[in-house]
């Protein structure tokens, strides 16, 4: 099941060209930026990733990347298991997962597995809270994640390569070669991830019970991403994009399930095309994505397999104007078809979706003021979805202040299954809708060598139609049965500073989320009033890192509170706290060769600790790596 030939080979051949002689030009990366949606949302609370916080994850997936790097509850069910965000209170459901623009949520079930997302897929990753829907559609309620695979002109050649071995037989490997001119821009990358995941775990979080050795959840992970850009004229660029990926893993049962493994098989082929030409006062862009899914399930008592196949059509035009200067205005259109087919559908249900969107966005003269209004029609299948908006504004209050305001209306139509599996699919379902709305904070201050941000957002939503699966009496079934309040605060501060060669940063997020269900659904109903299963009322995680001539280290304490497993809230999962350490060191270049190493050890302290109800996770585990990046720079 290994393949460690392809990046070991990739290393070998970037090691031979580290030999090559080195000019004295050295041109800068130059970044063809696509301007992004989420410009015209001020208000909104952004966290972009910077370039270290990526590179710390090169051998991770998003799953891990946002547990580590953001306040998001990130619902595991262990190494090589699911992963999915929760944001603010919400569920799955309520994230919005985009790449390049278009939404890869599965149509048939509404969320995306974030195990299934290595990081190296983008180049830019930024987490946008908040509703969202105005600008994204469908399921942006409590948040976005965007990842963006941005074109490079003009930068030469580049070959960047890593392997990884770690605990549990873990052994990772990735290469991407980047070729770029001033008119053409191609990549290609693949990685490859396989892992035992043989683990000795507590019987119980309390580390009182016998061991357990779990031997069933072993994984397969390999990709492959290709994407060619062509500026055809100073102002017009085509690109490309193509994403093959597949999977294999074992899905162990719970600790109080027999023995016994499932097995899922992922398989995908992401596929897109955009085309932007940009004017003096107007930028016009059009662009189309073709995905085509399958998850093939085999239970682990022998039943005949579970087959679902999923393909999505996405088409989108829009123009971004500027009448004036102080004044943007951004239309566009967009066009999804979805079909499926899955064992438990009677017929393979379709979706017809046409959604008009348009923003506004005013800077002041000195730019300290910026506001911005956005709507959102959508027509599903024939049928008017709830009409959305969004208003959003940022006040310089003093050189070191920063104000910020944001309301929307959200809302999300039932998945395929939701309407269509049998038995329990619920054809009459309505669409969750609510509104949200946050006020924010921001403070930056620059003391010599030291620089503090601190930011501090208060948020409240309600959604009425909750949907909501309950049983029946044969079977389980989705209704509308909620209305869901939603409020807390996050902070985010940071500070770095600068002592001679030594650099020091050091980061601390905290989240409060209180999410309670406000409509009694039946006459025995103790819910009311009481959190949400699986949404810790407080969390917050901390980082310290250091920085000395090529040598880094980063230590980061994360605490998870109580998450309630009942909706009467007298079962529940104790808290934990985790504390990972990262050592790594950048020796100085060889020629055009920069290689780094890295050595990592995951839950130092040894926490007991579970995530979701019986899904033991790992113990004290570790993870060596090592990459290389090679660069011939274009010739001037």
């Amino acid at each position: 099941m290994r393949r460690p030939l392809l990046s070991i080979g990739a290393c070998v051949a970037g090691s031979l060209l580290c030999g090559q002689s080195l000019t004295d030009t050295v041109l800068l990366r130059a970044v063809e930026v696509v301007a992004p949606r989420i410009t015209a949302t001020p208000g909104t609370k952004l966290v972009v990733m910077d370039s270290a916080a990526l590179a710390h994850h090169g051998f991770s997936d998003l799953g891990r990347l946002l547990t580590e790097e953001t306040p998001v509850f990130v619902k595991s069910y262990g190494p090589g298991g699911l992963a999915t965000a929760a944001f603010r209170g919400g569920s799955a459901f309520h994230t919005a997962v985009l790449w390049n623009g278009f939404n890869i949520g599965s149509p048939m079930n509404g969320q995306l597995d974030l195990s299934l997302l290595p990081v190296q897929v983008a180049n830019s990753i930024a987490v946008q809270y908040g509703g969202s829907t105005a600008l994204w559609g469908s399921g942006a309620v409590g948040g976005a994640v965007l990842l963006h695979a941005l074109p490079f002109f003009n930068d030469g050649l580049r070959v960047d390569a890593g392997l990884s071995i770690g605990s549990f037989a873990d052994l990772r490997q990735r290469v991407r070669v980047q070729r770029s001119g001033r008119r053409l821009s191609v990549g290609l990358a693949a990685y490859n991830a396989t892992a035992d995941n043989d683990l000795t775990l507590p019987r119980n979080t309390a580390g009182d019970g016998p061991d357990q050795h779990r031997a069933d959840a072993a994984f397969l992970q390999r990709g492959l991403l290709g994407d060619v850009h062509v500026r055809l004229t100073d102002r017009q660029r085509l690109g490309t994009h193509a994403w093959y990926q597949e999977s294999d893993r074992r899905i162990p049962p719970t600790t109080v399930e027999p023995p016994g493994s499932a097995r899922q098989l992922d398989q995908s082929l992401r596929l897109t095309a955009d085309w932007q030409r940009t004017g003096d006062r107007a930028t016009t862009s059009a662009r189309v994505a073709w995905f085509d899914e399958r998850l093939d399930w085999y239970a682990a008592d022998g039943a005949a397999p579970a087959l679902n196949r999923s393909r999505t059509l996405i088409a989108e035009a829009e123009t971004r104007l500027q009448p004036a200067r102080r004044h943007h205005v951004h239309l566009g259109l967009n066009g999804t078809y979805a079909r499926a087919a899955a064992d438990g559908y009677p017929q393979e249900p379709r979706q017809d979706r046409i959604a008009l969107f348009a923003a506004y966005r005013y800077t002041s003269g000195n730019e300290h003021l910026v506001a911005s209004a956005s709507a959102r029609q959508e027509v599903l299948d024939g049928h008017a979805v709830p009409f959305t908006f969004s208003l959003g504004a940022e006040q310089v209050v003093l050189r070191w202040l920063t104000l910020k305001a944001q309301a929307s209306k959200v809302y999300r139509t039932p998945s395929f299954n939701d309407l269509h599996w049998q038995p329990g699919g619920n054809p009459d379902l309505r669409s969750e809708q609510g509104y949200s709305g946050d006020l924010g904070a921001v403070l930056h201050r620059t003391w010599r060598s030291l620089t503090v941000r601190s930011e501090v957002t208060w948020f409240n939503r309600l959604i009425d139609d909750w949907i909501q699966w309950t049983p029946g009496p044969a079977y389980w079934s989705p209704r509308n049965l909620m209305q869901v309040w939603s409020r807390g605060v996050e902070t985010n501060t940071t500070a770095n500073f600068h002592l001679g060669r030594l650099g020091v940063q050091l980061a601390v997020l905290t989240d409060h989320v209180v999410s309670t269900n406000r409509i009694r659904t039946s006459a025995n109903d103790a819910s009311v009033d009481k959190q949400l299963i699986y949404v810790p009322m407080y969390s917050g995680r901390g980082r310290l890192g250091l920085n000395y001539q090529g040598y880094s280290l980063t230590g980061t304490l994360s605490y998870t509170g109580y998450r309630y497993t009942s909706t009467d809230n007298r079962a529940y999962l104790e808290p934990y706290w985790l504390a990972n350490v990262r050592f790594a060191y950048r020796p100085p270049p060889l020629k055009r060769c920069t290689f780094s190493i890295e050595a990592r050890c995951n839950n130092i302290l040894n926490t007991v600790y579970e995530a979701m109800l019986n899904r033991p996770m790992p113990m004290r585990n570790y993870q060596l790596g090592v990459s290389m990046q090679f660069h011939r720079p274009s010739k001037p």
